[in-house]
């Protein structure tokens, strides 16, 4: 008996790609736009997305993120994420930090619930920690407005993006391992054999030219 065949290519896995995360990143909003507490919203959701676009957060751990997760390290601000299996550390990209501190400061006073002080959390009357669906159609509503929502393109391929693109520029798979939180090396090279696989295709050294 023939065992099943196997449709699915093993890196089969949704992502933005560099062209496609600036076009979604372009239709946020702009906090600059707005002054005081209307600059709010468009902070809080421009930071969501960019916790899992850049980097890496499932949606349960920008969930689960509060403001006692945020430390100021000196030059780096950094974030104490709440993994599935372990926590870990994400060092914040300069720009975020300040859109971060920025974001806390004009929030103002968030009441505690039984995990923490919400660090995403509602903007209006009495504030609640953002549900995971509120968190998943924040995000489809942007990916549809930059006209980017397509099967398989959500908010988990926003953290596919943040891994297969920090290879693409970095090339050091163990600083992706690291910022993903993997255990097992194995689960971060499949995005450096997305990449590999694409550089180094076979077809582009054959010395002919088509058309």
């Amino acid at each position: 008996m023939k065992p099943p065949r196997i449709r699915q290519a093993t890196e089969g896995f949704k992502y933005l790609s560099n062209s496609e995360l600036a076009k979604f990143l372009s239709v946020l909003p702009d906090p600059d736009r707005a002054t005081g507490p209307e600059k709010v919203p468009g902070l809080r959701d421009l930071l969501m997305i960019d916790m899992m676009a850049l980097h890496a957060l499932r949606t349960i751990e920008v969930h689960r993120a509060n403001v006692e997760d945020l430390s100021d390290k000196g030059e780096n601000f950094a974030l104490i994420v709440r993994g599935k299996t372990r926590d870990r550390v994400v060092y914040l990209r300069p720009d975020t930090g300040a859109r971060m501190k920025e974001y806390v400061t004009l929030r103002g006073e968030t009441a505690r619930d039984k995990s923490g002080t919400p660090l995403f959390s509602t903007t209006r009357g009495e504030r609640h920690r953002l549900t995971r669906t509120r968190i998943r159609a924040i995000t489809v509503r942007y990916l549809r407005l930059a006209g980017l929502k397509r099967p398989g393109i959500s908010n988990h391929a926003l953290r596919h993006t943040a891994a297969t693109l920090g290879y693409l520029h970095t090339g050091d798979l163990r600083a992706v391992q690291e910022l993903l939180g993997h255990a097992d090396p194995r689960m971060t090279a499949r995005y450096a054999h997305v990449v590999d696989m694409a550089k180094k295709n076979p077809v582009l050294f054959i010395p002919v030219k088509v058309g």
